[in-house]
């Protein structure tokens, strides 16, 4: 077996892991080491001499497919220019062969391109000698469309004329001056080039002095030898290069509801007022429960106090019992369903101290729920919360007077402080409303209907246990898209793909560059993205749910626009979720409009002498103790927590 090599390929010499670097047929080969950008240069008839000894060893691709011929594997990855090029030398070619088999006759040829010309409109017909040797390359490669393409883009200088004595001295000062952690720019580092080829100079004739690099030719050259991994590694640390370049991933998957539920911690971007004096409070703590599968909310639980394990007790005891109290509590008992209660198979939470106490662990083990902590580092392991959180911000949070925005950049000249004028139990109200009446009525993208609906379709074959009083892709006929990578995946209608070189290849091409993803429509979860680096068609893995078996493209969209077959009677009619909606809407308006009119009348009051203005960036958050209520907790308990909390010593 002879050694086949290519630029870009990724091989084993003597153990460690190589890139080519570069080849230059019959003559020579340049590997660089992975772990630290140092390049090494043999003969073709070393590198073979190795390769008979097992010293260096090719690595697989998994999931790319290549041509010999380094042109993509399909026509459709091509671009547009040579798509046209290649489908106005196929007519030719097909009109010819269905009428004649001599190709090489100039005179049987010439009437034939001049008829298809017509069909065709083209105003330059190709000669005979064209039309023959296009003739013979489709036939000699077993009519593979692929052999009209034109081979211009592999001619010309594609990597330009550069000394190798000036490579030499840009890879020594690439490893002295760039991949180091002091992160040189590259303009200092093109300069200390630049002075290294004149000192070189100085030594040399006149005749043989070496030509300068320009600025973009020198940072074309680190964009084309040097790998992002080995860039980020050496300029910023290992540690952050793993992290950043790691695979992103769902984590363990949920069947039916209750399986895995996720729970979480935030600030919230909102500023609270005390009801009666109105100052500042601060902003509240809100703990999230919430079902990966059917992303149905279980408990919700705000307060003023930090993330505790109080905060996390009491927000799964939310999602444990009933949601009657809270819907009649709020008014919604009479229109809405909140159905979230029973037994837990399983809680995910991060390593938090409060995830961590006694507490929170003898709880879960009473309850009979498995803990599970994510990996550290791994934040898709408890995605559904994260996101949720993000989408109570952005589609409540954010549009409450008050609000704190996200950063500092969105917030900008936002009065915050002076538009504040929400108190804690409003904020619970709207909150409530809008996750009853609004989030479990609106339908999820990823799972292709409301969180109510998949609830109910799902609650029917896994029935919630009832807690006791005491307790080869056929890639030429695949469907096409175009999206950008984001965040380490790829996504269309809803289906998620996932590789773990997805982040990587984001990397190596400019920003915003839209990639073809292409799906077997007999098979939703085959699915290939083309890399147009290496000119490969990578295979990705379908990580959305309800793909786990062979599902076609028609069968997959016919599922997601289908509802649900049996609404039931107590379901809410689509036209009264519509009106409270509005009604929601219009509150929400309204509290805008009375922060405008507090904030028009507070402008010509002037403050008293004496009178300091509220710091609000120092403010103590006080623990609202008496806003929490607990039935099963005895006394003594509750006062040693809350102690706790307020950081008495002396407790």
């Amino acid at each position: 077996m002879s050694l086949q090599l290519r630029e870009g390929l990724s091989v084993q010499f003597q153990g460690y892991p190589y890139r080519v670097l570069d080849i230059q047929p019959g003559r020579s080969v340049t590997l660089m080491d992975k772990c630290n950008a140092y390049t090494k240069e043999m003969t073709f008839d070393e590198a073979n001499h190795y390769f008979s000894l097992g010293k260096l060893k090719v690595v697989e691709d998994d999931g790319y497919i290549f041509r010999e011929d380094n042109l993509p594997p399909i026509p459709s990855a091509l671009p547009d220019h040579l798509r046209q090029s290649v489908r106005r030398r196929l007519q030719y070619v097909m009109g010819i062969l269905a009428q004649t088999e001599r190709t090489s006759c100039a005179k049987t040829l010439r009437p034939i391109a001049q008829s298809v010309a017509q069909v065709i409109g083209d105003q330059k017909i190709p000669s005979s000698l064209t039309l023959y040797r296009w003739c013979h390359a489709y036939l000699n490669s077993g009519e593979d469309i692929m052999s009209l393409v034109p081979r211009t883009q592999n001619c010309g200088r594609r990597h330009g004329q550069i000394h190798p004595d000036v490579l030499e001295l840009f890879y020594s000062v690439l490893d002295r001056c760039y991949l180091t952690i002091h992160r040189n720019s590259k303009k200092h580092v093109h300069q200390k080039l630049i002075d290294e080829i004149y000192l070189e100079n100085k030594k040399r004739p006149k005749e043989e002095w070496l030509s300068f690099l320009s600025y973009g030719g020198f940072c074309k050259l680190i964009k084309r030898v040097l790998d992002p991994f080995i860039e980020m590694a050496r300029r910023y640390s290992e540690r952050y290069a793993l992290r950043y370049f790691r695979t992103r991933d769902r984590g363990p998957a949920a069947f039916f509801p209750l399986e895995r539920v996720e729970i979480d911690h935030t600030i919230l971007d909102v500023i609270i007022i005390h009801p009666i004096t109105k100052k500042i409070l601060g902003r509240p703590t809100v703990t999230v429960a919430i079902d990966r599968r059917t992303r149905m909310v279980c408990a919700l639980y705000i307060d003023l106090a930090p993330p505790s394990s109080v905060a996390a007790m009491l927000c799964i005891k939310q999602a444990v019992t009933s949601k009657a109290e809270l819907l009649q509590q709020y008014g919604l008992a009479a229109e809405y369903i909140w159905p979230v209660d029973g037994r837990i198979a399983s809680i995910w939470m991060d390593n938090g101290p409060e995830f961590h106490s006694h507490v929170h662990k003898q709880l879960c083990s009473d309850l009979k729920m498995d803990l599970q902590y994510c990996p550290p580092g791994m934040p898709w392991y408890k995605a559904v919360v994260e996101r949720f959180i993000g989408t109570l911000n952005t589609r409540l949070i954010h549009r409450l007077p008050g609000t704190t925005w996200s950063n500092p950049e969105m917030r900008a000249n936002y009065p915050s402080e002076k538009l504040a004028c929400i108190t804690l139990e409003e904020l619970r109200q709207l909150v409530f409303k809008w996750v009853v009446m609004d989030y479990h009525n609106t339908r999820h993208s990823e799972l292709g209907e409301t969180p109510l609906q998949c609830w109910k379709r799902l609650i029917e074959d896994h029935p919630i246990p009832v807690l006791s009083d005491s307790s080869k892709l056929e890639t030429q006929f695949s469907l096409t898209f175009h999206h950008r990578i984001s965040n380490g995946r790829i996504s269309t209608k809803g289906l998620i793909y996932h590789h773990p070189h997805l982040i990587h290849l984001r990397e190596c091409v400019p920003k915003n560059t839209k990639f073809m993803l292409r799906i077997d429509p007999e098979d939703v979860r085959q699915a290939y993205i083309y890399d147009p680096i290496n000119k490969a068609l990578m295979k990705l893995d379908c990580i959305s749910l309800d793909t786990d078996e062979e599902l076609s493209w028609r069968e997959y969209l016919a599922m997601r626009k289908t509802p649900p077959a049996d609404q039931g009677a107590d379901d809410v009619a689509l036209e009264k979720i519509r009106n409270d909606k509005a009604a929601l809407n219009d509150e929400i308006f309204q509290l805008q409009a009375r922060a405008d009119q507090q904030m028009r009348k507070s402008k010509g009051k002037k403050p008293s002498n004496g009178r300091k203005k509220y710091d609000t960036k120092h403010a103590v958050i006080p623990v609202n103790v008496s806003a929490t209520v607990v039935d099963d907790i005895e006394a003594d308990d509750w006062e040693i927590e809350a102690d706790t909390l307020r950081g008495d010593k002396n407790a």
